[in-house]
């Protein structure tokens, strides 16, 4: 009985870390020029997944770890720390994410308020549901 008392405990702490479907990043920074916005979300040292707004145009994308750049997705979650990207097919072969790119952002608070107010600016023309301070908003 001890046993599955553990395993049923150990489950339910690390589910997010130990879930395969998942990315966990631990790093978050947005970084803002005259000519672009750009949310940086990356792990143990590495960019896992830029998201970039160019001004000029308005034109989002995302660009992976190895530097390839593909348009922004369609859709997108953040609820929580777990934010799901829903990408088009041209962004899944470019990119090499799966088409429902699912991420445990690992990080405090603060952090994922500026990773939200990035989203929004960034993403601004995809569908989302997304949690505020002031409760749940979709656009």
């Amino acid at each position: 009985m001890d046993e599955a008392r553990t395993e049923m405990r150990s489950r339910t702490l690390y589910r997010p870390q130990v879930d395969s479907t998942q990315l966990r990043i631990d790093r978050v920074d947005v970084r803002q020029t005259e000519d672009e916005l750009t949310l940086i979300l990356g792990a143990a040292g590495v960019h896992i997944m830029l998201l970039r707004l160019r001004y000029d145009g308005w034109v989002d994308e995302v660009i992976n770890g190895a530097g390839s750049i593909a348009p922004g997705p369609g859709a997108w979650t953040l609820i929580g720390q777990e934010l799901s990207l829903e990408f088009g097919k041209q962004a899944v072969t470019a990119l090499g994410f799966p088409h429902d790119c699912r991420l445990y952002l690992d990080v405090d608070e603060d952090a994922i308020r500026r990773a939200r107010a990035a989203l929004l600016e960034i993403l601004q023309c995809a569908c989302f549901v997304v949690d505020t301070a002031e409760g749940r908003i979709t656009g």
